[in-house]
C-alpha cells in the first residue's frame, strides 16, 4: 500500500509538471500567433502580396484558426487541472507520511487512498514512466526497463520537436511562401 501511494504521489507530481508545461506553452503560443497575425495584417496593408497572391486568404485563415485554437485551449483548462493535480499529490504525500508513521495499514488508509484517487483525474502512463526513469537509481521496486527509458526519451524528443515547430514553423512557412 505504501508503495502504491508513493508511486502515485510521484507520478502525480510529474502530471502536475506536464500540465503546467502545457499551460505555459499554450498561452505563449496563443500570444505568439496573435502577434504574427497582427503583424501580417499590418504588413498586408502596405504590401498586399507580402506572402504571395493569397496573402489576404492566409491572414483570414490564420485569424479563424487562432480563434478556434484559443477556444480549444481554454476548454482544456491546463492551469485548473495542474492546480487540482498539485492539491491531489500534496494530499497523497500527507497520506504517505501517515502510512510511514503507522504500524499497520488500515482499511481507513485504503479508503483514504481510493478517495484521493477519485478526487482528481488520473495521471498518464508517461508521468509514471518519467518519474521512474528520473529516479531509477534510487528505486527499490518498479525499476524502469530499457523500454521505459526509450519511451520517455522519445516522448520528450517528440514534444520538443513539436513545440519548436509550433514556435518557428510559421516563420519558416512565411519564408518559404515569400
Amino acid at each position: 500500500m505504501k508503495d502504491n501511494v508513493w508511486f502515485t504521489y510521484k507520478a502525480r507530481i510529474q502530471a502536475h509538471k506536464r500540465l503546467e508545461w502545457l499551460d505555459i506553452h499554450s498561452q505563449f503560443l496563443l500570444v505568439w500567433y496573435a502577434i504574427l497575425g497582427a503583424v501580417l495584417a499590418i504588413v498586408a496593408i502596405r504590401y498586399p502580396q507580402a506572402l504571395g497572391a493569397n496573402t489576404d486568404i492566409l491572414a483570414a485563415v490564420l485569424s479563424v484558426a487562432l480563434l478556434g485554437v484559443s477556444l480549444a485551449v481554454a476548454n482544456r483548462d491546463f492551469r485548473g487541472r495542474a492546480l487540482a493535480m498539485m492539491k491531489n499529490y500534496k494530499d497523497l504525500q500527507k497520506l504517505y507520511n501517515l502510512l510511514n508513521s503507522s504500524t499497520s495499514v488500515t482499511e481507513a488508509h485504503s479508503n483514504a487512498y481510493h478517495d484521493l484517487l477519485a478526487e482528481s483525474e488520473n495521471h498518464k502512463e508517461i508521468d509514471d514512466r518519467r518519474f521512474r526513469t528520473s529516479a531509477s537509481s534510487n528505486l527499490q521496486s518498479r525499476k524502469p526497463t530499457k523500454f521505459d527509458f526509450v519511451r520517455v526519451y522519445c516522448w520528450l524528443t517528440i514534444r520538443a520537436l513539436i513545440t519548436s515547430f509550433l514556435y518557428f514553423g510559421p516563420i519558416a512557412i512565411a519564408w518559404h511562401l515569400k
